[in-house]
């Protein structure tokens, strides 16, 4: 058993602003360099110094291990239930914000998925031959599991044949 991947939080907040955030980062740092990316689009007069960021442990995020039943799917299947529950590099702390994917119901990776248990067919999609396929509870720890820690970096894959 490995260790337990943590996300770790730090609450932040900028000098004259009466708002409050958790941002999820690697460090302090990266936390208030993340923070003055985004203000400082809309804002000029916010200077790097302005930014506070404190640990927040209460908001960590400890992430689950990768299921048993996820180690056999392919990266091609597995990169489907991870767009279904809504993960991205880009916005990590976004994954489980949905749980569906919309295609072909002969699809051959929802079927991998479908098999391992990871999700499900529900109802008919708007043409003949398609579907809506729902990820599972297991599904969502899974996706969960394969998640950045991050923003910008990669996904965690287990280690498959295929």
């Amino acid at each position: 058993m490995s260790a337990p991947r943590i996300r770790k939080a730090w609450r932040v907040t900028v000098c004259g602003y009466d708002f409050e955030s958790t941002v999820y980062a690697h460090s302090a740092g990266k936390a208030r360099y993340q923070v003055f990316l985004d203000v400082t689009d809309t804002n000029n007069a916010i200077s790097f110094p302005d930014i506070r960021v404190l640990r927040h442990r209460g908001m960590d995020r400890i992430m689950p291990e990768i299921p048993t039943e996820a180690e056999g799917v392919s990266k091609i299947a597995l990169a489907k239930l991870l767009h279904a529950c809504g993960a991205t590099r880009e916005q990590p702390e976004k994954c489980g914000s949905r749980d569906y994917f919309y295609c072909s119901a002969n699809d051959t990776g929802m079927a991998e998925l479908v098999n391992a248990g990871l999700m499900q067919a529900k109802g008919k999609g708007w043409a003949s031959g398609e579907c809506y396929f729902h990820a599972t509870q297991l599904g969502q720890i899974a996706a969960h599991a394969l998640c950045p820690l991050y923003r910008g970096d990669d996904f965690v894959w287990p280690e498959v044949t295929a």
